[in-house]
């Protein structure tokens, strides 16, 4: 056994096979592995079956990025996305927000929301580059990482959503604010927990995430409550006069501009409400739409599912999952521009300021 020791000591790479407890020097250079020759920890996805980076030191994580490997698109996928929010932001800095009459306000909530989302696609860039790091807990860290990555982007849908669609319900826009702030501290508290990184775990990971997501339908509906509902007979009666969204807006105006009575106040604020829900609860739907989407591909590992070691270096359902995300992201920025134009051209309702 000494023998063999002095051996490993000697090379400058071994083949590991099943021996995945034996010492392992590092690499000088970087090569691929197959599914069954990389660590324990590493073993994810069984239907990607080569194209594997491992027992990397920093400097050739670093170096890695430029070489073909199942990870490279999960690495630029994430890093242009990275690119794209950074000159969305400035691009909504320089032009879009001074266009729109955009007031403080608007400014901090644009930056927090695209800063989130660079944060995310940041640390999704870190994990997926280093890891292939030689420490096991050096691995485990980036993924905790990745793991705060995905709350702060979660964090920057919830932000501008909740701030426009109550921007003329302080209390509840505040309440909801708070709200967010609490569960996403939360999950930050979880990931301290030993186990929260174990396999065993992996569900109850899933479970939190998706609750997290999925909590937004709440506000949603008691957007749509306080604002009278579907069904509300005064909007009814209303749409066979404002037929286009040009129409309701002329409406809305007309009212805005004249000494109204209660009645034309009620009126006007079942307008204001029709046209925020066609314009914003469409967008709401399609978002949740892209995030399903990506989530099932992300359980389901389809379709290198169906296809075992055909899809490990495109195609596989992470990568899809990272392009998913980027347009989510991308979308729901769109959104928050559409509406924050529609609040600045539309103001509150009397009865709500």
């Amino acid at each position: 056994m000494p023998q063999k020791l002095k051996l490993h000591k000697s090379s400058h790479y071994i083949e590991l096979g099943s021996y995945q407890y034996w010492p392992v020097l590092v690499p000088r250079g970087i090569r691929l592995y197959t599914f069954e020759q990389i660590p324990l920890f590493l073993k994810e996805n069984p239907y990607i079956t080569d194209g594997y980076r491992a027992h990397l030191t920093s400097k050739l994580c670093l170096k890695s990025i430029f070489v073909l490997s199942n990870e490279t698109v999960n690495i630029w996928t994430h890093l242009l996305g990275f690119l794209l929010f950074f000159l969305l932001g400035v691009n909504d800095m320089s032009t879009v927000l001074p266009a729109s009459g955009a007031n403080r306000e608007d400014y901090v909530i644009y930056c927090i929301g695209l800063f989130c989302f660079q944060v995310c696609m940041l640390c999704s860039v870190g994990y997926h580059l280093f890891s292939c790091h030689r420490s096991e807990k050096t691995c485990h860290r980036w993924l905790a990482l990745d793991y705060a990555g995905i709350s702060v982007g979660i964090l920057g849908c919830y932000i501008p959503g909740v701030f426009y669609a109550f921007y003329c319900n302080i209390f509840w826009r505040q309440v909801y604010l708070v709200i967010v702030l609490a569960l996403i501290l939360a999950i930050f508290s979880a990931q301290i927990h030993p186990h929260y990184l174990s396999k065993e775990w992996q569900h109850l990971r899933t479970t939190i995430f998706c609750s997290v997501a999925g909590y937004g339908v709440i506000p949603a509906i008691h957007w749509v409550w306080l604002n009278g509902g579907f069904s509300s007979a005064v909007v009814q009666v209303k749409l066979q006069n404002c037929y286009t969204i040009i129409a309701k807006m002329k409406c809305i105006q007309r009212f805005i501009n004249t000494n109204i009575t209660m009645q034309e106040n009620i009126l006007h604020r079942s307008e204001v409400f029709l046209t925020v829900l066609q314009l914003f609860l469409p967008r709401v739907i399609v978002m949740y739409l892209i995030a399903g989407a990506a989530f099932l591909f992300y359980i389901s590992k389809i379709p290198e599912r169906c296809f075992p070691g055909q899809l490990n270096y495109l195609g596989a359902s992470h990568q899809v999952w990272h392009v998913l995300v980027v347009f989510m992201f991308y979308w729901w920025h769109q959104t928050a521009v559409y509406i924050m134009n529609f609040r600045h051209n539309q103001p509150c309702p009397p009865l709500h300021q």
